[in-house]
């Protein structure tokens, strides 16, 4: 089962990849992580106090998941393009908690726990029931096997 509507038109490519419906928002879909590669991440996270920091990562999409909270308001990655410059996109943007964009890869490595813990807002029940979730530890946005 495929939750991601790929985007069909021939300007979508990696940045506009597709869409997926959450609680019956749309939220774009990028493709710009390429899986057990390392990249440089830069995130924006909001303080209790109101001020943003910035903090920088260095890895692979697993290690991106355990640094992202629900105070994360953005999460750009360098990406190193053919004629060797490198470009920051956006592979993650939420607003008040609830996501306007987010990289497939990002997607594919969440679990209900880590939902639950950082982005309570964006829970959507009846795509988990669909998916065949059982536990936290379950995929969220993966077909579950029994």
């Amino acid at each position: 089962m495929n939750i991601i509507n790929k985007n069909k038109s021939k300007l979508g490519g990696d940045v506009f990849y597709g869409d997926i419906t959450i609680n019956g928002n749309k939220i774009n879909v990028s493709d710009l992580i390429k899986d057990n590669e390392e990249h440089s991440y830069r995130m924006t996270t909001k303080a209790r106090a109101g001020f943003q920091v910035i903090r920088d990562y260095k890895g692979t999409v697993e290690g991106l998941i355990d640094c992202i909270s629900k105070s994360t308001t953005v999460v750009e990655m360098e990406r190193k393009l053919d004629n060797g410059t490198s470009h920051w996109f956006h592979v993650l943007t939420t607003k008040g908690g609830k996501w306007y964009s987010i990289d497939k890869s990002i997607l594919e490595k969440l679990t209900v726990g880590d939902m639950h813990q950082s982005f309570s807002k964006m829970v959507d029940w009846n795509l988990w029931k669909q998916l065949n979730t059982k536990t936290w530890a379950s995929m969220a946005f993966m077909m579950n096997k029994d």
